[in-house]
């Protein structure tokens, strides 16, 4: 053989050998797996994840990435390992013929929509161990036969079970607080309900079209229903004809159609459902009794010849639009009311006498809008409209306005869209600041906390859009700063969280579109950073990250492209891996130092 006809064997050798072993290599599909997450499933040249009928986690995975197993529509079996702490995102999203999984008893959260749309899955075993079920966890599901919820689950998510036709036996445990909205929506099959008595919350359309549903134990701890939480049960059809003066599920009014023109809500009623009284055009006269401590939203909206109604002296929460569009003429509202709710008695032309403690919280967004109680308040030098110890509208006064001292809130949009406000002084008895109490407000330069503040809560987007204001010191009271409260504050430079202050979370989009901001001192004791929080701050370059922090969310540092430098504590270094991938995936490659 010749020499040249041997190199070209050697060579032919070779590269069958290399493409054997990448066949090998990638012949089968793989699990991705980096620091004990699992991302997702890798495809191989003879096994796709769409094929795959059963699937082991390993052992030592703590998380399960969002979309990890989406396509694996054959997926039939799933084993995870007692390692395993959280469940991201649509995870499992239309697996459509897994019928059973086990979650681990160390899982503390399953993320939204995890589940969604595993239509053959009938059975699920929750661990003691599970703190949260995500808005959708299991929506769709509608094999779905029975669901035992955990005791130190505190809340069911918005939509968790919805439409889940077959689910016909549902344990809810002692330890559950809220309900959330179309929680077990379309459940068809179910025919009884016990609420144990730790529930305080039950959102709008919460059981709506459980249509088997009759026989309901409500809570008596109870202190909110929703619109609409039990339209289309039997217990509800039933209660139309059965009861004259409305259906009742326990100590709740859940719904009122007697056209008549007075209602006397029976004694020992502690909830009026949201919705449940309104729009009964010729209803004249509300009797409440002393045992009502909420009122719904839209609890009497659109009752316009609505003339006359009590306030209990154990009344707490008057919700959202309770009372929109009522022909009221006057209010006591008692020491014991805590919270008006949004738009509460707008529109109440006729309202002309309001009798309130200052023992109130919360007055929420128009509240009084377009009463003459409120456009017949007179106005300080400054231009501002008191009642009490509440801060209610500023009328287009003074460009620098000092809020008066003793002053406890400034309402929801009290000073939305003013041009003229260029500097607000706040004095230290203020605690609240209202929804988008100041957004808009385009030529405010200068907000003064005055020394000792006693701010407690600025609530969402209270200074969004705040676009001429460039420093802001964040006093060391603040326990609560609220989503989109600085957003798209274009020429802020410089943030101040004072020593001590005690915020421990920074909400949805707090300081995004903040695109001059070039320094911000975290407060110490904040633990998490949440969704888009510091996104399109394009000028900052550096940041610290506090040594309390335990969660930082992938899209918090979104489009910030000039980080140079990044600190974050140790004990979150897997996880900010997923920060730094994103970053560097928008071609920003920070230093980051862990400390």
């Amino acid at each position: 053989m010749s020499k040249g006809r041997k190199i070209r064997l050697i060579i032919l050798i070779v590269f069958i050998v290399l493409i054997a072993q990448y066949v090998l290599t990638h012949a089968k599909r793989k699990l991705i797996i980096r620091d004990n997450i699992l991302y997702g499933i890798k495809d191989g040249i003879f096994e796709s994840k769409y094929s795959m009928k059963e699937l082991t986690v390993p052992t030592g995975v703590k998380e399960i990435d969002k979309y990890a197993f989406i396509g694996c529509e054959n997926l039939e079996v799933v084993e995870l390992p007692d390692t395993l702490e959280s469940i991201g995102e649509l995870s499992f999203l239309s697996c459509r013929k897994l019928e059973y999984i086990k979650i681990p008893g160390n899982v503390k959260v399953i993320e939204s929509s995890v589940f969604l749309g595993c239509s053959q899955l009938k059975n699920v075993e929750l661990p003691d161990s599970l703190e949260k079920l995500g808005m959708g966890a299991f929506s769709d599901c509608t094999a779905l036969e029975k669901i035992s919820i955990p005791a130190g689950v505190e809340e069911i998510g918005e939509s968790t079970f919805l439409n889940c036709k077959n689910l016909e036996s549902v344990e809810l445990n002692e330890g559950l607080k809220n309900i959330g909205s179309e929680a077990f929506l379309g459940c068809e099959k179910i025919r009884s309900i016990k609420i144990p008595d730790s529930v305080e919350k039950i959102g709008s359309a919460a059981f709506k079209d459980s249509k088997k549903l009759s026989d309901i134990k409500m809570s008596k701890g109870i202190e909110y229903i929703g619109e609409g939480a039990f339209e289309g049960t039997k217990y509800y059809e039933r209660g139309l004809w059965e009861d004259e003066e409305g259906i009742y599920i326990g100590e709740a009014l859940i719904k009122y159609e007697n056209k008549g023109s007075e209602i006397r809500v029976r004694e020992g009623t502690r909830v009026i459902a949201g919705k449940a009284c309104a729009d009964l055009p010729d209803l004249y006269t509300v009797e409440l009794p002393e045992s009502l401590i909420a009122i719904g939203n839209d609890a009497f909206a659109n009752c316009k010849s609505l003339k006359n109604i009590n306030m209990p002296v154990n009344l707490k929460d008057i919700d959202s639009r309770a009372f929109f569009e009522c022909n009221i003429e006057s209010l006591n509202i008692p020491a014991s009311v805590k919270s008006i709710g949004r738009e509460a008695f707008a529109n109440c032309r006729n309202l002309s006498e309001v009798e309130m403690m200052e023992t109130l919280n919360i007055v929420g967004v128009r509240a009084f809008e377009n009463t003459y109680w409120l456009e017949h308040l007179e106005k300080d030098e400054y231009g501002c409209k008191y009642f009490q110890n509440i801060l209610f509208e500023y009328v287009e006064g003074e460009s620098h306005v000092k809020v008066r001292e003793g002053t406890k809130s400034i309402s929801g949009e009290a000073f939305l869209n003013s041009d003229r406000l260029e500097k607000i002084d706040i004095p230290k008895s203020v605690e609240m600041i209202g929804m988008e109490a100041f957004s808009g407000c385009k030529n405010l330069k200068e907000c003064i906390f005055e020394e000792e503040s006693n701010i407690k809560i600025i609530y969402v987007g209270a200074f969004k859009e705040c676009t001429s204001i460039k420093e802001i010191n964040i006093p060391e009271s603040t326990k609560y700063l609220g989503a989109q409260a600085f957003k798209d504050c274009s020429s802020l430079e410089k943030i101040v969280f004072r020593e001590g202050c005690d915020i421990k979370e920074l909400n949805m989009e707090a300081f995004s579109g903040c695109s001059n901001l070039r320094e911000i001192s975290l407060p110490s004791k904040l633990e998490e950073i949440n969704y888009m929080a510091f996104s399109y701050c394009e000028s900052l370059e550096e940041i610290r990250f506090p040594e309390n922090t335990k969660y930082i969310d992938s899209s918090s540092l979104f489009i910030c492209k000039n980080l140079k430098r990044i600190e974050v504590p140790l004990s979150i270094k897997s996880d900010f891996r997923i920060v730094e991938k994103k970053l560097n995936f928008e071609k920003v490659y920070p230093e980051v130092i862990y400390y």
